[in-house]
Formats: structure tokens, sequence, C-alpha cells
């Protein structure tokens, strides 16, 4: 048996952490998935089992573990019972991978389906409505190109409200024939968020045309977010036929359509979308929640 299989729980924990000091997290993330992992272990390492391994943890105490939180009177949330399901299947498929266990005990425990609501996103046919209504309006008498670049931009992208409404004219890159947005991060802890996201050609004609309107420097919306939104879902949706139009639905559908094509893998989703382990284990499950739907 190796040193790693005779480990305690609380042993593998601190290894854990140890870890999670070297990943490109931020802190809050960092902090939750050791605040659940240490209460988990608080649980199981109780009276007779004060040196419990992590190889004695099975799907089924997780489960325990899980209800026995949701009817606590210091239960939190729904969303908070699932964060905490969240960061133990982090926690056991580190501990697999790093040779502490064999079985993830984690990996076989569903979230459940009441827990958090499905996330709203556009069908096919409606984004492509979506689309036709916000170039009617940019063809309109006000010549109002401002959401239809923004639906583009998200649509092919999948970049939140927070990364387009901060997009720089100086963003947009092109390199050997290709078109590209860099998405950038000041703070240093929140870095691992940077990438570059490709755009289509169709993105990239609209952003040309809006350079053109609106100006060549500084911030490609010179508008608020606010401001936007009420373009979106007073002005788009309703021309569309959608009862909504928000930043949030275009991410979920930009995220659904790379999940269902499979082009990607997990590791590369995650970074696609700028998302700790923790934010892509929740967006990974909702995703294959709407695909049992569709």
């Amino acid at each position: 048996m190796s040193g790693f299989a005779r480990a305690t729980l609380d042993e593998a924990i601190e290894a854990f952490e140890r870890s999670l000091a070297r990943r490109p997290i931020s802190d809050n993330t960092r902090k939750a998935f050791i605040g659940d992992a240490r209460i988990f272990a608080r649980e199981m390492q109780g009276g007779r089992e004060a040196r419990v391994a992590p190889t004695a943890i099975t799907a089924e105490r997780i489960k325990r573990f899980l209800a026995e939180q949701e009817r606590s009177t210091r239960a939190g949330s729904p969303k908070s019972i699932e964060r905490r399901l969240t960061s133990l299947k982090v926690l056991f498929r580190w501990l697999r991978d790093s040779g502490y266990i064999t079985v993830d005990p984690a990996e076989g425990v569903a979230y459940r389906p009441f827990v958090d609501p499905l996330p709203e996103y556009l069908s096919d046919a409606q984004a492509e409505m979506v689309i036709r209504s916000a170039r009617a309006l940019a063809d309109g008498e006000k010549l109002e190109l401002r959401p239809l670049t923004a639906i583009r931009l998200v649509l092919d992208t999948g970049m939140k409200k927070s990364e387009c409404l901060n997009l720089d004219v100086g963003d947009i890159k092109r390199e050997k024939g290709a078109a590209f947005i860099r998405i950038r991060y000041d703070k240093p802890h929140l870095r691992f968020k940077e990438r570059d996201l490709a755009v289509s050609t169709a993105c990239l004609a609209t952003l040309d045309e809006h350079i053109t309107r609106y100006g060549g420097q500084g911030r490609v919306f010179d508008c608020t977010g606010r401001n936007l939104e009420y373009l979106l879902t007073g002005r788009v949706a309703p021309a569309a036929g959608v009862p909504a139009l928000t930043f949030e639905m275009m991410r979920w559908t930009c995220a659904l359509r790379l999940y269902r094509s499979r082009e990607l893998s997990e590791e590369q989703l995650q970074a696609h979308f700028g998302l700790s382990p923790l934010g892509w284990t929740e967006m990974a499950a909702k995703l294959a929640r709407v695909m049992a739907y569709v």
C-alpha cells in the first residue's frame, strides 16, 4: 500500500490545499473548496471514525452527508448545497488523479434537479431571429448597431457581460487571416480568466461596421450596460418573438452549442469561458442537464 493510500482524510485535504495554492484560481474559489472539504471531513471523522481514510468514503456516505446538510438548521440555500457537492467532486477527482484513491466516489453522486433552475438559452431558430431583428434595428431610422454587435460577440464567444462592456477597440486582433478578441483582466488574481476568443467572419464584419460608425479608439461600447440591456430586451426581443434577451442567455446559448458539438475537451471549455474548476464543474453539470431535455 502506498503512502498516499494510507493517508487520513485530513492529511489528504491538506495536500489538496497545497495543490490549490499552485492553481491560478481566485482566493474566494480556493477558500470555498477548502471550507467545504473541511466541513465534510469534520462530519466524516467525528467520534469513532476520527482517522477515516479517503478510501473508506463511498457515494452513499457523500449522499448522506448532503442530506444531513439539507436538514440542518444551519443549512444554506439549495445553491449552497449544490456548491458543496461541486467542491467534493473537485476534491475526490484530485484525490483519484493524485493516487490517494482508485475510484472517485463523488463521480456517481448526481446533482439534485431542483437545486438550481436550468439556464435560459436560445434555440438555433430563436438566435437567428434575434440576429435578424438586431440587423433591422441597425438599418433603421436611428442606425442603432450596438445591440447587433453585442449579440454577435456573445453568441460567437460566450464572453460575460462585463467582459463585453470592457472591450477596447485594441482588443480586436487580426493575425494570418483570422480574428479574435483578447479578454484582459487587470487584477492579478483574475489573470487566469484572460484568453483569446476566435470570432466568425460575420462577427468581424459587424465589429468593423461598429467601429466605423462609433469610432476607432477606446471602448467598443460607449453606452452603459443598462442602456444596452434595455435595447436587447425592449427592442430586439419583441421583434424576434422571444420573451427576453440577456447577456446570460446568449452566453449559455454559446456554451450549449460548444458543449453539444464536442469540438473542445472539458479543459478547453473551462479555459474558453474563463472559469475556475469550481465554476466549470457547475456549468458542465447544468449543460448536461439541459442536454437531457433537448
